[in-house]
Formats: C-alpha cells, structure tokens, sequence
C-alpha cells in the first residue's frame, strides 16, 4: 500500500484545471491545467501575448482567473486567494514589484528581509553570498546587469522559504547561455528550498530544461 508520506510527494502543490482568464477585451489565457510539485520546477511556455505572465500570477495568488478550478497548497482560489499568495514568492515582475532603482543590492535584500521580520543587514547579506551575488551588493539596482537582476529577483523571491515561486523573463534582454544560467539556478533552488516553482519561457530548448511544461497557446493559433 502506498504511503501517505508518498501520496503527499505526489500531490501538487498547485493544481489547475480549465483555468481561463477573460476580460471585456477577449480572453487573456484559456482552458489551460497545471500540475506543479514541490522541488521541481513547472514551464509556462507560450508566445510573447499569449497570457502566460498573467497566467503565472494567477498561479502564485495575485490576479483571479474567471474560468476553472485552482488550488494552492490547499487553499482554493480564489476565495482563498489571501491565504495562498503568503506562501508563494515572485520573482520580478515589470510594474507589479519593481525595486526601487537607487537602492543598491544589498539594501533591496535587506528591505525583502524586513518585510518577512526577519534580522535584516547581517543576514541579507550573508544570504546574497550563498546566492553568488557578493559581487554586486554595493551596485544599485539600476546599473545591475539583465542577469545579475535577474538572479537578484529571483534570490528575493525565495525569502522567507516559500513554498512556491513564479518567476517570468528568463529570456527578456538575455543571451541564451544565461537564460539556461537561470534555468539551473532555479532548478537547483527548487530541490534545495524544496519549492515548486513555475517559470515562463518562450523557447521550447528552455521548457526542456523543466521537470514539466504547460504549453499557453496565443488566441487565434
């Protein structure tokens, strides 16, 4: 008889079914189903308009789909969107949580910290070093490198050890060299911080790189 402990492994830890997005201008993503476990990570692949960075925030709790079923850790959204978007992180996302941009790296880690309670300076620091950003503490936000803001959104989106994490442009002003980069940086964190985590791509070589992928077809192909 199978273990409770290994059903418990295989169950999602976000669950979609049908989910659909509309809007009075059409519908922004459709009839779409997720199934995203913890230490893995989940591709959202889809063309530039497709929905699938609506989609993503959906998942993680922010913006209510108006089609389908969705369960969060156990919480079902979105009457329970409150509860779910405590336990999932984000990776940055334009216009939603930008850093502020003279603000350097350190402090814009020791701000996420603050945010969660937590001993901020020391400890944020000490904490970007284990993310291999020791090397851009100092430098503000707005003179970071695409990847090294990149790898610096995606560090924040793990404080506090969310059970979740979405994160979107892994590709956006990136070579591909160092979009598969954050491929494996986020492989590797979702198995340490045992998080599942859901991450939007255009290129199909980089879904690859996933443990799952869910294709969001743009309306009209």
């Amino acid at each position: 008889m199978e273990s409770e402990h290994a059903r418990a492994e295989c169950t999602p830890y976000i669950s979609a079914q049908g989910l659909g997005l509309r809007t009075y201008a059409g519908y922004v993503y459709r009839d779409v189903d997720v199934d995203a476990r913890k230490s893995e990570v989940t591709a959202v692949r889809g063309r530039n308009g497709s929905g699938k960075t609506a989609l993503l925030l959906t998942l993680a709790g922010r913006m209510k789909p108006t089609a389908g079923t969705l369960r969060v850790g156990g919480f079902e959204l979105p009457r329970e969107r409150a509860k779910a978007e405590r336990h999932v992180g984000l990776g940055l996302f334009k216009g939603l949580n930008d850093l502020q941009e003279n603000l350097s790296a350190a402090r814009a880690a020791q701000a996420e910290f603050e945010l969660h309670g937590l001993d901020s300076r020391r400890e944020s620091a000490d904490y970007l070093r284990a993310w291999g950003l020791a090397d851009v503490m100092e430098i503000r936000v707005k003179d970071l490198t695409s990847e090294k803001l990149a790898q610096l959104g995606i560090a924040l989106a793990f404080v506090g050890e969310p059970d979740a994490v979405a994160v979107d442009d892994v590709e956006d002003q990136l070579t591909t060299s160092q979009s598969r980069g954050l491929m494996e940086l986020l492989s590797r964190a979702a198995r340490e911080h045992d998080a599942a985590v859901v991450v939007g791509v255009v290129e199909r070589e980089l879904a690859c790189r996933a443990d799952a992928c869910v294709y969001v077809a743009k309306e009209g192909e």
